[in-house]
């Protein structure tokens, strides 16, 4: 049987020749949001985050973890495939180029489908979906997330051929999750969301069929990764790392206390969106309100449900917080009703323009102050590198003790080791006590000290973006 997806009223089956080139607005609007975002800056010169580095650089490197033993604490096995193929002969730039690029295209990707639904959405919507607050804290783990980006891309561009049918919707829903849950699992419930948007004017039956494949799907991708785990390490399942403070679920006590973490969970989601929660909020009042938009809205919805149940179903079964920057889905969350208010009547569709141009707003506000952080940090960094690298000598690492008992002090310093190798191919090693005592008497006199036969660096202290 063959299901066609129902247009919306304003829409008579346009071609993809008319498609694309009303796609050509969005793509010029979503390169200039790029550029007065800063995130040119990221890709002319990227700041990676310390745990990136290990899938940026060969295996092997001292002083960087082994790529599998990332991947044994997260079984991400597509990601550990695409730094064996791809990430370890490569840069950061051309790392972060790929991760932008990608997302771009599932970025025009989603935008396509609310064209295809009947919504005449042009480049504001574009934009809107593009400067996610929580997406831009993922552009520091190029090398990690490239892979996620890429099948985020190509199964939102695959979605719309593939749901002609109902046998080619599951058999997307179960390739690009399963994909999805084996790079980066919080991928999976932004593409069902995008599916949803898709799906918005089909009936509830294909919905339901769609969230219930996706809930088997993101557990198949689960077994597989948990499986893969055996065969390579003798255990079903990931080692969960220490440092993020895994409380599994036994008794009443620990639904306790697991409940109470994914309650910081969300009010630290709520107080990172704020003012683009409140938008989302009336721009879903006012689509509940307008009958045209109604049925489109509440099947997103469901998709939202089902991605936030499963969100809190993690972190109550393993009491792993998940950080902000792994709910996507929540922007998408707040941007789609603002842009299915364009297919309603025309007060909604005034209503959906100023909310879409607010959390464009918004979205840019974020990215800027988000991006020149970091760069401060990068610049910063990398004049320690090209300073002490110029002198010639062997370099020696010194960190205040306080620092170096710290996570954001061993992530600090981490950084600061793969940097050194980055650019200029050599390691560097810690302080000898006597070296030590020199450098730790050289402290708020800079970062660079000549030592005689090596050169010193302390350590800067952890920044607050860390």
């Amino acid at each position: 049987m063959t299901d066609t997806a129902a247009r919306g009223p304003a829409t008579p089956a346009s071609p993809a020749r008319s498609t694309l080139r009303r796609a050509a607005v969005p793509s010029v609007a979503v390169a200039v949001a790029l550029l007065a975002s800063g995130g040119v800056s990221q890709l002319v010169t990227p700041f990676v985050r310390r745990d990136d580095w290990p899938f940026l650089l060969p295996a092997g490197v001292p002083g960087i973890d082994d790529p599998l033993d990332k991947v044994r604490e997260e079984g991400r096995w597509l990601s550990y495939g695409w730094w064996f193929v791809v990430g370890q002969h490569g840069t950061p730039v051309t790392a972060v180029v790929v991760l932008f690029t990608a997302y771009v295209l599932f970025v025009l990707g989603l935008w396509r489908l609310f064209e295809e639904g009947g919504v005449m959405s042009g480049a504001l919507l574009a934009v809107a979906l593009l400067l996610s607050p929580l997406w831009v804290r993922l552009a520091y783990w190029p090398g990690t997330l490239s892979a996620s980006a890429v099948v985020a891309a190509v199964a939102v561009w695959t979605l719309p051929r593939a749901a002609l049918h109902r046998g080619g919707l599951v058999a997307w829903v179960l390739v690009a999750t399963t994909l999805a849950v084996l790079t980066y699992p919080p991928v999976a419930g932004v593409l069902l969301i995008a599916a949803a948007v898709h799906l918005g004017h089909r009936s509830w039956r294909q919905v339901l069929l769609l969230c219930g494949t996706f809930v088997a799907a993101f557990g198949l991708g689960v077994v597989v990764s948990f499986g893969l785990d055996l065969v390579a390490f003798g255990h079903f399942g990931v080692a969960i790392a220490p440092w993020r403070h895994p409380h599994g679920l036994t008794s009443l006590h620990d639904l306790r206390v697991n409940g109470g973490r994914y309650l910081h969970q969300v009010v630290t989601l709520g107080a990172t969106l704020r003012w683009s929660a409140a938008v989302g909020a009336t721009a879903s009042f006012v689509a509940l309100a307008d009958a045209r938009v109604r049925p489109a809205l509440l099947k997103v919805g469901a998709a939202v449900v089902v991605v936030a149940a499963l969100e809190c179903a993690q972190t109550i079964d393993t009491g792993v917080r998940t950080n902000v920057r792994g709910s996507g889905w929540a922007w998408l969350a707040v941007v789609v009703p603002a842009g299915l208010l364009l297919a309603g009547r025309p007060p909604s569709r005034r209503v959906g323009q100023v909310a879409l141009a607010l959390l464009a707003l918004l979205g840019l506000v974020a990215w800027r102050s988000d991006i020149a952080t970091h760069q401060a940090t990068e610049r910063a960094y990398t004049g320690i590198v090209t300073t002490a690298a110029r002198a010639g000598h062997e370099v020696v690492l010194y960190q205040r003790p306080a620092d170096r008992r710290t996570a954001r002090g061993r992530i600090t310093e981490g950084t600061l080791r793969a940097m050194f190798y980055e650019e200029t191919g050599r390691v560097v090693r810690w302080c000898r006590p006597d070296e030590c005592r020199e450098l730790a008497a050289l402290v708020g006199h800079g970062p660079v000290h000549d030592l005689g036969a090596v050169t010193g660096v302390i350590v800067p202290r952890p920044p607050r973006v860390l």
